[in-house]
């Protein structure tokens, strides 16, 4: 089983955001919006205590600028965040839906300016976890609010991996934007360190040659 709390995330709201998963058997999914709102601490708070009183959580709210991060539930259960597709409840789909709200807006991508850290890389690695392929199944996001983007069905239903809200069927938002998809999934990997310089050694002196002493030739 993955991580369900997050260690290095502040916790928000009650704790309880959903409840079980309707298939979870199916793979893992990981849906990122956009809050359409300034980043800072303000924001954090303000946003936060709105979408806990609109009753429209998702697991994850994350600063882009500030690297701060907050979880409203545990990752195997369900979230708010998202309408559902007829009679499928995208919000329950999956072993896990794991929904992150970016404190950002769809017009500016956030990868072009934000500040990704340890917390990202916390982030990152408790999605991980669960199995969730990097892999971006719907295929490309929208780039404006009037760019119809894939919204499959199926692929929902049979594909894991990361989604935009705006490849969630029976979604009409375009959040979370023409973000870099390939930097959003490389910002997770853990630093590496640059190899430690090997330690100075004292150079060892060369003998100093001494000419064999002469010897007389000694008459036989």
């Amino acid at each position: 089983m993955g991580e369900i709390w997050i260690p290095e995330a502040e916790r928000l709201g009650g704790g309880i955001i959903g409840g079980a998963m309707d298939t979870p058997n199916a793979p893992p999914r990981v849906v990122w919006h956009t809050t359409e709102s300034g980043a800072g601490d303000s924001s954090f708070k303000n946003v936060g205590a709105f979408l806990s009183s609109a009753a429209s959580e998702p697991h994850i709210l994350y600063d882009p600028t500030t690297d701060r991060l907050g979880q409203y539930g545990p990752l195997n259960q369900s979230a708010r965040a998202l309408r559902n597709a007829g009679s499928v409840r995208t919000n329950r789909t999956g072993r896990v839906c794991i929904q992150i709200e970016v404190l950002a807006r769809a017009g500016t991508p956030f990868t072009g300016y934000w500040k990704p850290g340890r917390n990202f890389r916390a982030l990152l690695r408790a999605i991980r976890s669960w199995d969730t392929p990097d892999d971006w199944p719907a295929g490309r996001l929208a780039q404006s609010y009037s760019d119809d983007s894939p919204r499959s069905l199926t692929i929902w239903q049979t594909r894991g991996g990361h989604y935009g809200h705006s490849n969630v069927p029976g979604n009409d938002h375009w959040d979370p934007g023409a973000i870099d998809r390939v930097a959003l999934l490389a910002a997770g990997a853990a630093p590496t360190q640059p190899p430690k310089p090997a330690p100075p050694t004292t150079p060892v002196p060369a003998p100093r040659y001494r000419r064999p002493r002469a010897y007389r030739a000694i008459g036989l």
